[in-house]
């Protein structure tokens, strides 16, 4: 993998770009589709992830998004690095940030950040959040979009894990189990589970979250 001063540099030589990304870097890997277009090269933006989680329609670019990798692009970018860094880089570079990059942008720090409550989210992600605005960011569309879509599924899956859930430890772990028949009927995907283990470790006393399978296999763990 290049780092981004890397990339940056490789794209300036390249015809073609692959650039192949997952759910937890679309936002950004957005924002780096438009950097590749302003430079009028070719470029193909790939997610490999089954049932793309609808919440990301807003970003730009959304539609072009495809499921399988080309064989053509003589650059290709996985993204191992945030959009706060990314920012940083095109801030030190003077290069131009359009309406389209910063709204992908804000949206990748929007979803990093956990909506800004990660306890890691420090003065440099509200600073650069505030640039973006500044350079136009839709960032009521961001939010529209990440944090208060809350689809049917998602809701259905809520009810039957908080259902299931067990509270052991004086209550500081909680439980969840989860089978393919609860996402079968209520129609979300594993990913959904996410954000509900996340809302758990708010509730009282909880400092630790697991999810488990129907064979009682840990499948995700989060912690506070």
């Amino acid at each position: 993998m290049y780092n981004i001063v890397s990339i940056l540099e490789k794209i300036e030589e390249a015809k073609s770009v692959m650039i192949v990304t997952d759910a937890k870097h679309l936002a950004l890997s957005s924002a780096l589709y438009t950097l590749v277009l302003i430079k009028h090269k070719k470029i193909t933006l790939v997610c490999e992830d089954e049932n793309l989680d609808q919440r990301f329609s807003f970003l730009p670019w959304f539609d072009k998004i495809k499921t399988k990798k080309i064989l053509s692009a003589d650059l290709v970018i996985e993204i191992d690095f945030s959009s706060l860094d990314f920012f940083t880089q095109l801030k030190k570079k003077s290069l131009k940030i359009n309406k389209k990059m910063a709204t992908a942008l804000y949206g990748g720090l929007l979803q990093e950040s956990d909506g800004f409550l990660n306890p890691d989210a420090n003065g440099m992600i509200f600073a650069a959040a505030k640039e973006l605005i500044d350079l136009k960011a839709e960032y009521e569309l961001c939010t529209k979009g990440l944090l208060q879509t809350k689809s049917l599924a998602l809701l259905r899956l809520k009810s039957l894990m908080f259902k299931s859930m067990i509270l052991q430890n004086n209550a500081k772990e909680a439980i969840f189990r989860i089978c393919e028949d609860d996402l079968k009927s209520s129609g979300a995907s594993i990913r959904d589970c996410d954000e509900i283990l996340k809302e758990a470790l708010h509730l009282p006393y909880v400092e630790i979250v697991a999810l488990k399978n129907s064979k009682d296999e840990i499948i995700k763990v989060k912690e506070k």
